[in-house]
């Protein structure tokens, strides 16, 4: 009697998660494209772990894909990786894929899993448990103050227009800040707050305290920023025109995990400073890649811009191409890439890169 040896090695699987506010749900693959099953779990620590183990159930977790990594699903990557599982970042579904397909959770988290199991899906998330995601929320914050404390001075600014002749006349100084800053001592008489000029005055009395303690707030942010950016990354600080705001958007942009960014031209193609080729009939010439993180392209130009004013080695720069025939634009562009390769050599020094 032949006997048949059995195959006893584990199934190899992997899963794919479309994520939301409150519930996540799961589609567990073969490694051969079939599906096993879905299931929805709540989105707290003891449906993570019940997801985990959900998927666990049907084998050995090969691999893993999430959407939104860094919104609804960071509390599910976090809690993935903390296992030893390799989660992929997967982009939301195509509206056109939509439109063939269906909407459906089900169907989302399976072309999650399938676009794992292709390789469709390669993109590392960020680490969201180290210092640059402090740096993170402290910018968030920073920049949201920022942001009110500009549409306070612009409603103080339009007040002042339309105001009674008294009051603009009693405002002196320069600057917007100045001006409203005359009202922060005024106390209008509540008695009389049905009188134009007296609603006016206090009006303009709580925005000058508003930006006031705007201000208070995005000093004592900009300390926090200045201290964590010089800690974890002080050669990036180094660089001519890398203040604490820049490098806390680059170090936002590239992340802390090293396979997430694997050369400078991948992080030329991120902050959208990749030059492409726009050659058509006598012009040979580049242009610069349009997508990537857009607040990393603004600070990489504003850093350029700033170099070409104070930095000797850009200027220099700036008159040779200039001798050569390049133009302006052209030239910034040159500066830029160039930029991109000393950022990514700084980072990889400041976060430990091989």
């Amino acid at each position: 009697m032949t006997l048949i040896a059995q195959n006893t090695q584990p199934q190899i699987v992997v899963a794919g998660v479309d994520t939301h506010a409150d519930t996540h749900v799961v589609a567990v693959l073969t490694m051969a494209g079939q599906l096993l099953d879905a299931a929805r779990f709540t989105a707290d620590s003891a449906g993570y772990a019940a997801l985990t183990a959900f998927v666990a159930s049907f084998g050995v977790i090969d691999r893993i894909g999430v959407e939104v990594t860094g919104a609804y699903g960071a509390g599910l990557t976090r809690h993935l990786r903390a296992a030893g599982i390799e989660v992929l970042e997967v982009d939301i579904p195509h509206p056109h894929r939509r439109a063939r397909s269906g909407k459906d959770d089900v169907i989302d988290a399976e072309e999650a899993a399938r676009k794992v199991l292709a390789g469709i899906a390669t993109t590392i998330p960020k680490d969201t448990t180290g210092p640059v995601e402090a740096i993170r929320v402290l910018k968030v914050a920073r920049d949201g103050a920022v942001k009110a404390r500009t549409a306070a001075l612009q409603q103080g600014r339009d007040l002042l227009v339309t105001a009674p002749a008294e009051i603009r006349e009693a405002v002196t100084g320069k600057g917007l800040a100045t001006r409203l800053r005359h009202f922060l001592h005024t106390n209008p008489d509540p008695a009389r707050i049905h009188e134009p000029g007296t609603a006016v005055a206090t009006a303009l009395r709580t925005l000058a305290h508003r930006v006031a303690d705007l201000d208070t707030e995005i000093a004592e942010l900009d300390r926090h920023l200045d201290t964590l950016t010089l800690q974890h990354a002080p050669t990036l600080r180094a660089l001519p025109q890398v203040g604490p705001q820049a490098a806390a958007q680059l170090l936002i942009t590239a992340g802390t995990i090293q396979n997430r960014i694997r050369s400078e031209a991948a992080l030329a193609r991120l902050t959208g400073v990749a030059p492409i080729p726009i050659a058509s009939g006598k012009t040979h010439r580049h242009r610069l890649h349009r997508g990537g993180d857009r607040q990393a392209n603004r600070t990489i130009h504003l850093i350029t811009v700033g170099r070409l004013r104070y930095d000797p080695r850009s200027r220099a720069y700036r008159d040779r191409r200039t001798q050569d025939g390049l133009s302006k634009k052209d030239i910034i562009r040159c500066l830029k890439r160039y930029l991109c390769r000393e950022i990514h050599q700084a980072l990889k020094t400041d976060l430990g890169w091989t």
